[in-house]
């Protein structure tokens, strides 16, 4: 009872599935019917082979042969409604079936092209109204910066006025006289001239007597090497430790006017460091007042034997700059060594006294060339 219409298309598939459909119906109805009359006849049999007749049975019977006849009827009425298969009508309507499938399929991406190209418009549009309150938050912020400059202008033409009006009351005041300045000029210091260094420090400028002070303390120091035998020769040399404690307790204090000074050792050699007094020295008042100490010590200096060296820190810039002044006045040659914070002041002590073997000379070494003289007068 299967027929199945051969189709390479998915449509002519579900109508074969369909046409298979109805056949099983019609072919389960007919069996349906056949074992209906097949029930009533043998009702009908036991009933007539019975020697009892029940009437409620026979009833019963008969109501069952009546729904049989019209169950029968309602049948032969579907079979008379299904026509027979047409293979070629069958092809017409798959033929239409597959036209309004595509007509529908065309429908549906022409409606989705038509969505997607509202989609675009919705994300532009969206993008527009972001763009469009970012612009108007923008003109906010920028109203409140032009309201805030408006106010600081408001308060700096104020300002302007005021400013004006103190200067126009204020008296016309006479220049000061022009600074003469002298531009630095690097070069030795004369032959034969001997060095007067000065400290610019404190804010205040120190004379240092490096030269007595050396002459002095080598002697107390060959002295006590000598009276307590610290010497241990060439091999050993002098006893660092002993030689400290017994010049310390000999000399309790170095100091003058000016500087507390303090014997230390650097390896083996003894060296000698200064250190200003915070209330000495000449402040730059000092410096500048005609006849004071510190210009009668320049002004009384062979100006053809003597140059100043002012070695300056940088707290006593000001200070250096009255005492060039005033060496210049005086027609003293100077020049000027800057150093830095807490720089301190040391120089050789010299003599013989060692804290130890003095180094062998290096027999390969070559004799140096004799040196420029350095630039000290500027």
């Amino acid at each position: 009872m299967k027929r199945r219409l051969a189709t390479d298309d998915d449509d002519g598939g579900g109508l074969d599935s369909l046409l298979d459909t109805m056949t099983n119906v019609v072919g389960i109805l007919v069996m349906v019917l056949i074992a209906t009359q097949l029930g009533v006849k043998d009702a009908v049999s036991r009933i007539a082979d019975s020697d009892v007749v029940d009437p409620a049975m026979v009833e019963e019977a008969r109501e069952k042969l009546l729904l049989t006849k019209s169950q029968r009827d309602a049948i032969e009425l579907q079979l008379g409604d299904l026509a027979p298969v047409d293979d070629d009508a069958i092809k017409v309507q798959l033929a239409d079936l597959r036209r309004q499938m595509n007509e529908t399929r065309a429908r549906v991406n022409q409606q989705n092209a038509v969505a997607n190209e509202f989609a675009l418009k919705i994300e532009t549009d969206t993008k527009k109204a972001d763009a469009a309150k970012k612009k108007i938050k923008d003109m906010a912020d920028a109203k409140v910066t032009r309201e805030k400059l408006q106010v600081d202008l408001d308060k700096a033409l104020d300002d302007e006025a005021r400013m004006k009006a103190l200067l126009a009351e204020t008296p016309v005041q006479e220049a000061p006289p022009a600074k003469v300045v002298t531009l630095p000029d690097p070069r030795p210091a004369p032959e034969g001239a001997r060095q007067v260094t000065f400290l610019c420090a404190n804010n205040r400028v120190y004379p240092i007597a490096a030269d007595d002070w050396r002459d002095t303390i080598r002697k107390k120091a060959e002295f006590i090497v000598g009276a307590r035998r610290l010497d241990g020769g060439p091999a050993v040399g002098v006893n660092e430790e002993k030689f400290m404690k017994e010049f310390k307790k000999a000399n309790r204090r170095l100091s003058d006017d000016f500087f507390e000074i303090e014997v230390y050792a650097s390896g083996i050699y003894p060296r000698l460091k200064f250190i200003p007094k915070e209330n000495a020295g000449a402040t730059q008042d000092e410096v500048l007042k005609p006849r004071s100490r510190f210009q009668r010590m320049l002004f009384v200096l062979d100006k053809s034997k003597y140059y100043a060296r002012f070695i300056v820190l940088p707290d006593s810039y000001e200070v250096y700059l009255a005492a060039r002044a005033v060496s210049a006045q005086a027609g003293l040659l100077a020049g000027w060594d800057p150093q830095g914070e807490g720089w301190q002041y040391t120089t050789y002590l010299g003599g013989p006294t060692l804290f130890g073997p003095k180094p062998p000379p290096n027999p390969n070494a070559k004799p140096a060339p004799p040196s420029k003289p350095a630039n000290v007068i500027d």
